[in-house]
């Protein structure tokens, strides 16, 4: 099969053959058709973000999310998961960027009827991290929400999955005048730079998936007693907060990552997910596809994701041959 093979320090990944992988007890195999570019994609190769399972030299087949139907089933895993041969699911999952891949069962969904490979790609991993954010570390349950990066493809899953879930208004920011239409169309009214966020006020929630500077503002526009959660570190990892202001207002400021934690906490946060599929199935969320690429122009669609004129994701197209067969 093929596969889309990483070192750290590298600029691109090589595409490369590899054996067809075996699904264990527990496991799926899924012949991929399409999965989505993450910015932890790109970290990854320059060595900025772990990949705990890189061979002894650090190769790596790179990905984390993807959109496929199962072709094969380890011993005993479908009388436990519900999930046939056949089902097209989409997860997130190591080494995506491969023809076939193996999936912890417990970690895919079902794609609703009517959504195609590259819309339902884009959408495992910002769904993951918002849903889980959102709902279960912060508790929401109503008021406004306030995203910071709102034209990221996490940024515009949130914008859309806070106000299915009631969120009143729906604040995001963007720093580029250019790309304030892109929020305002994802639902949110847009802030634009520094300047525009130091307007907001009374907020409940920030989800805030830049860091640097933007977090350090947007404390002063929470609301007493709101809630914080940081999760991206677009624009740095390193704030300067007022102290003050976060006791004073007595905020909750809650750190989060997928990247350290158990394959069970991974199963329980896509778990989590299964009630809010209906909001997929009807249209309320979707994730916004800036451009899909075939998979052998890898390297354009990681040229692309670093330009800084993307909206929401970028998606590798693996429908385009038929790979290894199994």
């Amino acid at each position: 099969m093929r596969a889309l093979r990483g070192r750290p320090g590298a600029r691109a990944w090589e595409l490369g053959e590899l054996p067809v992988p075996e699904p264990g007890p527990g496991e799926l195999l899924v012949r991929v058709r399409a999965a989505g570019l993450n910015r932890a994609d790109l970290l990854a190769l320059s060595g900025g973000y772990p990949v705990p399972y890189a061979d002894a030299d650090g190769a790596y087949t790179a990905g984390m999310e993807l959109a496929g139907e199962v072709v094969a089933a380890g011993p005993g895993t479908v009388n436990t998961t519900g999930r046939g041969l056949g089902d097209r699911v989409f997860a997130t999952a190591q080494a995506a960027f491969a023809d076939y891949v193996v999936v912890d069962a417990r970690r895919t969904l079902p794609i609703p009827a009517g959504l195609g490979w590259t819309d339902a790609a884009a959408l495992p991993v910002a769904l993951e991290t918002v849903h889980d954010a959102l709902v279960t570390q912060a508790g929401f349950t109503g008021g406004s929400v306030l995203v910071l990066g709102g034209t990221t493809g996490v940024g515009q899953v949130a914008i859309r999955l806070a106000a299915a879930l009631g969120a009143s208004p729906v604040l995001a920011t963007t720093t580029s005048e250019a790309k304030r239409d892109a929020v305002a169309a994802a639902g949110a009214t847009p802030l634009v730079g520094l300047d525009e966020l130091r307007s907001a006020s009374g907020v409940d929630v920030v989800l805030d998936l830049v860091g640097g500077d933007h977090l350090a503002t947007a404390l002063a526009g929470v609301r007493i007693g709101g809630t914080v959660v940081q999760i991206g570190r677009l624009a740095g990892r390193t704030a300067l907060l007022d102290l003050n202001t976060l006791s004073f207002r007595r905020l909750r400021l809650i750190g989060t990552t997928f990247s350290v934690r158990s394959a069970d906490e991974r199963a329980a946060v896509a778990g989590a997910l299964m009630p809010a599929l209906e909001l997929l199935a009807d249209g309320r969320v979707h994730a916004t596809v800036d451009r899909v690429v075939p998979f052998a122009d890898a390297a354009a669609a990681a040229d692309r994701l670093r330009s800084g004129g993307v909206v929401g994701k970028v998606v590798l197209d693996l429908c385009d041959t038929a790979g290894a067969q199994v």
